[in-house]
């Protein structure tokens, strides 16, 4: 290489705009978790599992949904 000096400050720049680049999206992430409003306690799911897992009373709307619908099914095969 002609220029180690030129080099070495490329490399630097690099380094720099990684750096820039993880700053920017750990903001983002910050910023979005900031954003999320807090559940009620009764829609709040257990430790360990996520917010899509249904608990309470939709756990309840669900389960019941589901029977209704077994229960429609169950009748279909029975006029068969």
């Amino acid at each position: 290489m002609a220029h180690p000096e030129l080099g070495a400050l490329l490399a630097g720049a690099a380094v720099v705009l990684v750096e820039l680049a993880l700053v920017v999206l750990l903001l983002r992430r910050v910023a979005v978790l900031a954003a999320r409003p807090r559940l009620p306690e009764a829609d709040r799911p257990p430790a360990g599992l996520g917010r899509l897992v249904p608990v309470g009373p939709q756990l309840d709307e669900e389960c019941r949904a589901g029977l209704r619908a077994l229960e429609s099914w169950l009748a279909a095969q029975r006029r068969r």
